[in-house]
């Protein structure tokens, strides 16, 4: 190789690069729990698979919402126009809705249920958007009972508020001495006019091995943001080597990151998902 000229070694270098590329085998996946959200209509998902929360959204957060359990009436929670339920078309549907001045929507997560050490997460979904409005689709260590927030981490995978527009969805993680408003994140900008509730349900989702984050809208392929120790401020800790489980919610806001409803704000705010899916690589 040494005797042939300099472009010519580089061309073929380059070349032998490229065999070597194509020869690496592919990524493979196995699926190892998912919810197609295949019940019928008016039906709700498995409790077996997941936990229905109950209560104020986080007044830390400027949340307004109170978060209804399936067939509860108390306060803004109407069992005949329920925040939860299963639309018979393989979707979940998860509402916020103005009722009485109130706001009530759902809340539910996969603790002590189904939790995932490293893999690949992804949801499909398509959103509504609206002035306050906040859905999203993220994970919690499942040590928080013990260790506490911020120091279980969190792992946002995608939010979106109104500050955003629709065309925009964000990843974050939170951790002790990065969190809330020193959270680590991106903003991910669907491409070709591409919003949260355009015809088309998107795919929110993250690959995740140890010290390592990467966040992709569509294509696992193409992250769009990867996050690792490095990334974190000094003397903070990575807590991200240990089991997540899964939350699905719609938060409403008076302030702050979500923004405060207005008269425009819909009267009912709605996240349709399509499935929750757990991959681990084979």
């Amino acid at each position: 190789m040494q005797n042939l000229p300099a472009r010519v070694s580089a061309i073929v270098i380059a070349l032998g690069f490229l065999l070597n590329a194509h020869s690496l085998p592919a990524q493979s996946w196995k699926l190892v729990w998912s919810d197609e959200f295949n019940g019928a209509a008016a039906s709700l998902p498995s409790s077996t698979d997941w936990n229905f929360v109950r209560g104020w959204g986080p007044q830390g957060n400027h949340e307004i919402e109170w978060y209804c359990q399936p067939g509860e009436s108390d306060g803004p929670c109407d069992k005949t126009d329920p925040n939860l339920f299963e639309d018979g078309n393989g979707h979940l549907v998860v509402r916020a809705i103005h009722n009485n001045q109130l706001w009530s929507s759902a809340r539910l997560n996969t603790q002590s249920k189904h939790t995932i050490l490293y893999g690949r997460i992804e949801a499909r979904l398509r959103m509504q958007p609206g002035a306050g409005f906040w859905p999203a689709f993220w994970l919690l260590g499942d040590n928080r009972e013990t260790s506490h927030w911020p120091d279980c981490g969190e792992q946002d995978i995608m939010e979106w508020v109104q500050k955003y527009g629709p065309g925009t969805t964000s990843s974050t993680i939170h951790g002790p001495g990065y969190s809330g408003a020193h959270g680590i994140g991106s903003t991910f900008a669907f491409p070709n006019g591409g919003r949260i509730d355009d015809a088309q349900f998107h795919i929110y989702g993250m690959i995740w091995s140890k010290d390592r984050m990467a966040f992709y809208r569509d294509d696992p392929s193409k992250p769009y943001f990867v996050v690792t120790p490095a990334n974190l401020p000094p003397g903070t800790k990575w807590v991200y080597n240990h089991p997540f489980y899964v939350i699905l919610n719609f938060a409403v806001g008076e302030a702050g990151f979500p923004g405060s409803v207005d008269a425009t704000t819909p009267h009912t705010g709605t996240m349709w998902v399509d499935y929750v899916r757990f991959y681990q690589q084979q």
